[in-house]
């Protein structure tokens, strides 16, 4: 990968999953998650491709989270060819989206239809094994698996 991509991958990796308090009402989380959406646009026409792999939703009046579906086509891969922790991975972004899908992100929706998503995996099971990952340390707590898994409990 190219060291552009990489660092700019990196970047949105340690913002991937930010929780943004935001002061007033939900209209405000509503204008953050619009700016986001559209710098995110600007920035992938622009050739920027972290950007175009980025997700907003917000979580309540004053909660937004930034994902990005950029590990779905290495993971993926990873996850098939047995890596257990590349399917815990996939199984908790799964969710995450599917979660986002189901209350009308579009964007997460075009993610969790289109993927590409490991072949054969329990989810419900991997997504315990990620949470016992998170506890013992193997990931991260900071990660965007384990702070996906916060949101998502």
């Amino acid at each position: 990968m190219p060291a552009r991509f990489i660092a700019s991958a990196g970047l949105l990796a340690a913002l991937a999953f930010v929780i943004v308090a935001l002061a007033g009402c939900g209209s405000q989380a509503d204008e953050f998650v619009t700016k986001v959406r559209a710098e995110a646009t600007e920035k992938c026409n622009e050739g920027n491709q972290a950007a175009c792999h980025t997700i907003v939703q917000a979580l309540s009046d004053t909660k937004v989270a930034i994902e990005s579906t950029a590990p779905i086509p290495v993971e993926t891969p990873a996850c098939n060819a047995g890596q257990q922790d590349a399917c815990e991975q996939m199984a908790v972004l799964h969710s995450e989206l599917s979660a986002w899908c189901s209350i009308g992100n579009t964007q997460a929706c075009a993610a969790v239809n289109t993927g590409p998503w490991p072949l054969k995996w329990d989810e419900p099971a991997l997504v315990d094994a990620a949470k016992m990952s998170c506890l013992a340390g193997r990931f991260k707590t900071d990660s965007s698996t384990c702070r996906a898994l916060e949101m998502l409990d």
